[in-house]
C-alpha cells in the first residue's frame, strides 16, 4: 500500500510541475506583435540597439513588463538583476522591482519613423 501511494504522489508531483512550468508567458499582450525577442535570462542581460526603436523588458514569471523606453541607435539597455537596476547607456532607468530568480526578457521593436 505505501508502495503505491509513493507512485501515486511521484505522478502527481510530475503532474503539478507540468502545470506550472506551462504557467509561465511568452510575452505581455501589451508587447507589440511584431516587437522581436533579442535576448533572455536570469542573470545580467544586455542589448544594443542598431536602430531606433521601443526597448521592452519583460517579467517572464510575473507576467508583466518590468521597464518599457525608447531607445536610439548605438544605446545600449543592461539589466543585472543582483543590483536590481536596469540601466540605459549608464543611466539608471530603474532603481528596484528586478528579481534574479526570475526570467527577463528583452524585446525591440524598431521605430517606423527614422529620424
Amino acid at each position: 500500500m505505501a508502495k503505491s501511494r509513493t507512485i501515486i504522489l511521484s505522478k502527481w508531483t510530475l503532474v503539478l510541475l507540468a502545470l506550472v512550468g506551462g504557467c509561465m508567458h511568452e510575452r505581455s499582450a501589451a508587447i507589440p506583435a511584431d516587437a522581436t525577442l533579442q535576448t533572455e535570462g536570469q542573470k545580467e542581460l544586455t542589448f544594443r540597439a542598431t536602430e531606433p526603436g521601443t526597448v521592452y523588458v519583460y517579467n517572464r514569471n510575473d507576467d508583466k513588463i518590468v521597464y518599457s523606453g525608447d531607445m536610439q541607435r548605438g544605446e545600449t539597455i543592461s539589466i543585472d538583476p543582483d543590483k536590481d537596476h536596469i540601466t540605459l547607456d549608464g543611466r539608471t532607468v530603474l532603481e528596484k522591482g528586478l528579481d534574479r530568480n526570475e526570467t527577463l526578457r528583452i524585446f525591440f521593436k524598431p521605430s517606423t519613423i527614422q529620424r
